[in-house]
């Protein structure tokens, strides 16, 4: 992908740096082209050494070697205007093009965003508010602000504009307006106020996964046990225990259901406070039971529900994979053999199972295998 990126003057700007790595290391060609009041902030030496391309600026506009706004503007594929200033939002929105950057919006056929940057009263100022509702504006966030105020006009975080701007160029109608409610981590079952019973799940395949759905397209939530470094437009669910996952399921009542999380098989009895040592004496028997079988529990319902299985046993495990496919009225199911990939790792390999057949997703990252899922999903 041919990423186009646009600087305006604001103490905002390092974060430019950041979302160009994240292009760059993502493996997409990263372009700049910069205001005059921004190089007042960083230098376009800086842009160059990064992106190991010419930075655009009004000094050095070339008509013979395609440094010019109109062939920067013919080459992206997005282009994304980080930070945006309230003066450039407003020019964008008014059609003024009296500067190089603006040149090149105007000239653009690509999808823009707008990452704006600015004080609170001039971010909420109503000409500003109004200019908003005529781009594809990607919210800042409230904070404490350079000027010394707290409120809205923080540039969100690059890797918020990341994922926006892979959505932007990705998304497909198929998912539009479709709920997808992934599930992640571990269980937590309380023994008491500070002890408990979980498992090894990182979550990382979970998050995986709700960000691959997000840039396809979909309204996401994320129902986890973990913290994730996610953008706000996917919906956080933070949960404990089964019992939390399955009304945290039930309230969102999704389209598909992606049962990612590893939920803990058997639960103690909930002691409220501290048990004492001295009271337990020298050996601690925990007496539990069965767990919720939350998809056992949703087998009824009337939404798409993949479910994910690990196992050790290689031998056995399609053989078991196949039989809670057919038992809990799984329309797919994910077997992760962790004799691979244990829990924690970056990469997975999975076979994806329906009741008419098996595809192997081999190793890779757990990114990648997300967004291969996605499309296997999209075809049930």
């Amino acid at each position: 992908m041919n990423v186009l990126i646009g600087v305006t003057g604001s103490i905002a700007i390092y974060k430019s740096c950041e979302l160009i790595r994240l292009f760059i290391k993502a493996g997409h060609n990263v372009k700049v082209v910069m205001t005059k009041s921004a190089a007042k902030f960083i230098t376009p030496l800086t842009f160059e050494t990064l992106t190991r391309q010419k930075v655009l600026i009004e000094e050095n506009e070339s008509w013979s070697d395609k440094v010019n706004h109109i062939d920067y503007a013919k080459w992206a594929d997005i282009f994304i205007i980080a930070p945006a200033t309230v003066n450039t939002i407003n020019k964008a929105a008014n059609g003024i093009a009296d500067n190089l950057l603006l040149q090149t919006y105007m000239a653009c056929r690509a999808p823009t965003l707008f990452a704006p940057s600015a004080n609170t009263n001039m971010y909420l100022h109503p000409t500003t508010q109004k200019s908003f509702k005529q781009l594809n504006i990607i919210e800042a966030n409230d904070g404490l602000l350079a000027c010394g105020d707290k409120g809205i006009g923080k540039m969100a975080e690059a890797y918020e504009i990341f994922l926006r701007a892979l959505r932007e160029v990705q998304k497909e109608d198929f998912w539009k307006d479709k709920k997808v409610v992934i599930t992640a981590g571990g269980s937590i079952e309380r023994i008491d106020d500070v002890r408990f019973i979980s498992n090894f799940s990182s979550g990382k395949m979970g998050e995986a996964l709700a960000k691959a759905f997000y840039i396809k397209g979909a309204n996401v939530s994320l129902i986890s046990s973990k913290e994730h470094n996610l953008t706000k437009e996917i919906k956080q669910i933070k949960v404990e225990s089964a019992k939390d996952y399955f009304q945290a399921i039930l309230e969102e009542n999704p389209d598909y259901l992606i049962m990612a999380a590893a939920i803990v098989d058997y639960k103690p009895k909930y002691i409220p406070g501290k048990l004492k040592k001295e009271k337990i004496g020298e050996k601690f028997c925990l007496e539990l039971e069965k767990n919720i079988d939350i998809l056992e529990s949703l087998k009824e319902k009337n939404f798409k529900k993949i479910g994910f299985k690990a196992e050790m046993d290689e031998k056995n495990a399609l053989f078991y994979a196949k039989k809670t496919l057919k038992n809990k009225k799984l329309d797919a199911i994910c077997l992760n053999l962790l004799t691979k990939n244990n829990f924690g790792s970056d990469e997975n390999e999975i076979i994806f199972i329906t009741k008419d057949k098996e595809t192997l997703l081999k190793q890779d990252k757990k990114e990648n295998i997300a967004l291969r899922l996605v499309d296997a999903i999209k075809h049930l």
